[in-house]
């Protein structure tokens, strides 16, 4: 075809380029019932809504179980730079985990990114470094407080994704993990149950 992604075209004039892989893990405490925001973590058909930089968002098809699916995301900003991808998603609503690893991409060598929650009483809100201040299971409904851990890793080739990786991805983490607690904010108000 006519038009190729920067990745395409460079691994064409540069086919031995090694991947670069880049980590990023992002902790706090953020004001959402656990359970509710892992409902709104995987409900990936309304990322689009809510996300930054994500155009369009859709679960392709779900395991019989339904602890994983796969998941259609585009990212970018059009018409500069735009990437769909395929994620396999596995999720884990006992442990509060949910973990993706990209399946099909034409700009990422791999993608993964995991979502780690744990339910924190209010008081101990200030502090999140003492492991006893987290709730027992049977108390996990009443807390309204979520430790979140949200990790990233990509692997790239373009030399172009690489230089930008660098400067974005610690703020796009960031970006993300404020957006899902808004989304939390704006579902239980617009549900006229936020405390």
């Amino acid at each position: 075809p006519f038009c190729v992604s920067s990745s395409e075209m460079m691994r064409s004039i540069l086919p031995n380029l090694a991947a670069v892989t880049r980590r990023h893990t992002e902790r706090r405490v953020v004001r959402a019932e656990p359970y509710h925001l892992f409902n709104i973590i995987t409900d990936v058909d309304s990322y689009s809504e809510f996300l930054p930089l994500c155009t369009h968002s859709e679960v392709l098809r779900r395991s019989d179980c339904g602890t994983m699916y796969d998941a259609s995301l585009t990212v970018g900003l059009p018409p500069m730079f735009s990437e769909e991808y395929v994620s396999r998603v596995t999720i884990n609503k006992d442990d509060m985990t949910v973990e993706a690893r990209s399946i099909r991409s034409s700009a990422f060598e791999s993608l993964k990114s995991s979502w780690k929650l744990r339910p924190v009483l209010e008081e101990d809100t200030n502090c999140i470094d003492s492991a006893d201040r987290f709730v027992k299971s049977n108390e996990m409904s009443d807390s309204k407080w979520s430790d979140v851990e949200f990790s990233v890793e990509m692997s790239v080739s373009d030399p172009i994704i690489v230089a930008a990786l660098d400067k974005v991805m610690e703020e796009v983490a960031g970006r993300q993990i404020s957006a899902f607690e808004k989304r939390c904010e704006d579902v239980l108000i617009s549900e006229k149950i936020w405390p």
